[in-house]
């Protein structure tokens, strides 16, 4: 039986119940953390699960030449950076999976995107929207995140264009055809980055399962930042085995 392990609303797991125990005597699972198995609804203090099975206690350290090892065993270091008991990393102070050979996401900080997408008028923006919904694309090929996210820009460019094109006056009073195409414009991006969130859940919850629970408010209001902070979470996890809490 698989076991889940929640603390501060982020999820970890499945671990099976000899992981927990190895978990626990290590400290990265705490007995007051909440955990349920695959059968269970409601979650459970951990205390609640392990109750009187013994949990192992880890073996007296030695010293190798300045290395403090458990077991003796190579590999096997125990408090050594981003791995407990054979090298699983840690998140967020437990462990969570490690990281699968899937492609790295593209690799921008969210602060240097939103800085380059106000300088460029927001056409960095649309640019990296396309670069996001790709590598979507190439991890979940029946993805249609990139399909929205084109017919968003074309609708957008023949709402400028018939803009242009329209006599003064009507520009002056709205043109309703240009007003129809940007409504059009607007509703196929939203639908596009939320097909793009639905995408990433799956993925991330399944092929490389971290639990990636991702927020509606900040998908709607912030969009490609929202995801590429969650890119350059996934991509220090990848580099260092660490992977961040959510926030």
């Amino acid at each position: 039986m698989k076991y889940y392990v929640q603390r501060q609303l982020n999820e970890y797991g499945p671990y099976t119940l000899a992981d927990l125990q190895r978990y626990i005597a290590q400290g990265n699972i705490l007995l007051t953390d909440l955990t349920r198995s695959e059968g269970m609804t409601d979650w459970v203090p951990v205390s609640q699960v392990i109750g009187n099975i013994p949990i192992p206690v880890p073996p007296a350290p030695i010293q190798i030449q300045g290395s403090q090892m458990y077991g003796g065993s190579a590999g096997s270091a125990y408090g050594g950076a981003g791995t407990v008991y054979g090298g699983a990393p840690v998140y967020g102070g437990l462990p969570a999976a490690s990281p699968a050979n899937g492609p790295a996401p593209p690799d921008l900080h969210w602060v240097l995107l939103l800085v380059t997408s106000i300088i460029t008028c927001s056409l960095f923006a649309w640019a990296w929207l396309f670069v996001e919904a790709v590598y979507i694309r190439k991890i979940k090929s029946d993805s249609k995140g990139l399909v929205f996210s084109l017919l968003a820009a074309l609708a957008l460019f023949m709402a400028v264009f018939v803009n242009m094109i329209s006599s003064p006056e009507l520009r002056s009073e709205g043109n309703p055809l240009s007003g129809l195409l940007m409504l059009a414009s607007l509703i196929l991006y939203f639908v596009g980055i939320f097909q793009m969130q639905s995408d990433l859940e799956a993925y991330y919850n399944t092929a490389e399962p971290i639990h990636l629970q991702l927020n509606g408010a900040m998908t709607f209001f912030c969009g490609i930042f929202y995801f590429q902070y969650q890119f350059s979470r996934i991509n220090e996890w990848k580099r260092t085995g660490y992977l961040q809490p959510q926030g």
